[in-house]
């Protein structure tokens, strides 16, 4: 059963939608006719708080807190079968990874997302690759004949990392 939210309409963002629009260009999610095609092929619409067409329908409507603390928007694994499918050419998997970084600067972003982002940080791999974990895995690549795993420049990631915003995300050591 769909929750009903009571709103005023001075609690309305009347411009999200056109400042979404704006980025995304001529996939715009102006031309959603709330057809639903997206939500019925969506992989993970059962784990989702919001189901695409109805993010798209907030959108539009300006309920830009409720969207961008939603965590439809970080479920989605961007599979483009909803823009696949579209029968208008809404661009719904670039709308969602815009909508990912609105909130990520309002700092709605869920723990799991930002800590990954730590890890990369402080050692290059999305899983650490240090102590025990980096012996057993360098154990069965020695076994299986592949070469050693090559470390990444930290000092490269560290300024992607800062450049793209998500160094809004990381904890600096002090030692660094």
């Amino acid at each position: 059963m769909v929750e009903m939210i009571k709103k005023n309409a001075s609690d309305l963002d009347r411009d999200f939608r056109y400042e979404i629009s704006e980025k995304v260009g001529a996939k715009s999610l102006l031309k959603c006719i709330q057809c639903g095609v997206c939500s019925s092929g969506c992989t993970v619409t059962e784990y989702v708080d919001m189901q695409p067409h109805r993010v798209v329908a907030s959108c539009l409507l300006g309920l830009k807190e409720e969207v961008l603390s939603s965590q439809a928007i970080w479920t989605c694994s961007l599979c483009h079968r909803c823009t696949e499918r579209c029968p208008k050419n809404v661009d719904y998997s670039f709308i969602l990874a815009l909508l990912r970084n609105m909130a990520v600067k309002e700092g709605k972003i869920p723990k799991e997302y930002s800590g990954t982002v730590q890890v990369i940080y402080d050692n290059g791999f999305v899983v650490p690759y240090t102590g025990g974990l980096k012996d057993n895995i360098d154990r069965r690549r020695n076994r299986m004949g592949l070469p050693e795993i090559v470390p990444p420049n930290l000092d490269e990631i560290r300024f992607i990392i800062k450049e793209t915003g998500l160094g809004d995300l990381v904890k600096e050591k002090e030692d660094d």
